[in-house]
């Protein structure tokens, strides 16, 4: 059985039909990402299986926890509140905004969610957000406000909330689209090191070099529907279908912004993704896509440079 089982998912607002009947598996242990254009609903699928958004037909199910279905009903029904927030507990959510408050500090941030909804003691929460904390590069700023933080930072942290409710799986939705290109090297650096440890995730994102290297399958959705869908290399590199080759003719296209650096994140790599890939849109459309597997080896060669860098630098006590 699948970690996470959606089928036939719909979601319409008013008269506009959203999703149109969304199948999606994830295993335990998997990286999922979607990918496709503004509107096609891939937000409303992560926000659905939040129960954010209350699907109005489908089955969903995580850890053989059913949230919602119309499995032989007339109508879709949902759990009760009870188990809903049973079921929410479990998964870690990081939104485009970071939705921190800004009244609190970095690791009062952190701490609030454990201590108000699973009781866990002050002592304990505090203990816990500081590792945290120290994991995504930023004990020097437990301290720290929001608005003392760059975009980049902040996201972060909203990392870190998430992690500190210990979820059994992390939905992303497009955590990079609010901070400068130039400073999103530094959330995906974490994402990927919590691929790497087996963290569960479903990515919503338009990163598409990273999306190649951390997934285990990508699905292109389209209007409300999964238009194609396989392993990172099938889907990215060799797209059957001429909307999902369209539409990554329109990413590689697509010309990176300036933005000056953060100087507290000088040791985090910068994200020059956007930038090598748009220094291929002269070449033909089978080129980009080609261009786009040289990226995803650069990058990875480069996040894990920085990996090592950062593990010496740990043990030397630097």
């Amino acid at each position: 059985m699948a970690f996470v089982t959606i089928e036939g998912l719909t979601k319409s607002f008013g008269d506009n039909e959203i999703l149109k009947g969304i199948d999606l598996e994830v295993e335990r242990g998997d990286v999922v990402s979607i990918i496709g254009p503004s509107g096609s609903g891939k937000t409303t699928i992560l926000r659905s299986l939040n129960v954010l958004e209350r699907a109005d037909g489908g089955h969903i199910e995580v850890d053989g926890r059913v949230i919602c279905s119309d499995r032989g009903k007339a109508k879709i029904q949902f759990a009760s509140k009870k188990e809903l927030r049973s079921i929410r507990e479990g998964l870690g959510m990081v939104f485009q905004r970071f939705n921190l408050f800004p009244h609190m500090t970095a690791l009062e941030n952190i701490v609030e969610a454990p201590m108000a909804v699973k009781g866990v003691s002050r002592t304990v929460a505090e203990k816990t957000a500081r590792e945290l904390l120290e994991s995504v590069g930023l004990s020097h700023r437990a301290d720290h406000y929001p608005a003392q933080m760059s975009g980049g930072q902040q996201q972060r942290v909203a990392i870190a909330r998430a992690l500190a409710m210990e979820p059994s799986i992390m939905l992303f939705d497009e955590v990079t689209s609010a901070v400068d290109p130039e400073l999103a090297g530094e959330i995906l650096l974490v994402m990927k090191r919590l691929a790497e440890q087996g963290m569960t995730m479903l990515v919503v994102t338009h990163e598409m070099g990273f999306a190649a290297d951390i997934s285990d399958r990508v699905l292109f959705i389209d209007h409300g529907k999964v238009v194609e869908q396989g392993s990172a290399a099938q889907v990215l590199s060799n797209p059957q279908h001429e909307r999902t080759k369209a539409f990554l003719h329109a990413v590689l296209e697509r010309a990176p912004m300036d933005a000056p650096a953060d100087a507290d994140d000088t040791h985090w790599p910068a994200n020059d993704d956007a930038a090598h890939i748009a220094a291929a849109a002269h070449h033909s459309d089978e080129a980009k896509l080609e261009a786009l597997q040289t990226e995803v080896a650069r990058l990875r060669a480069e996040l894990d440079a920085t990996r090592q860098q950062s593990d010496s630098a740990q043990e030397s006590g630097v």
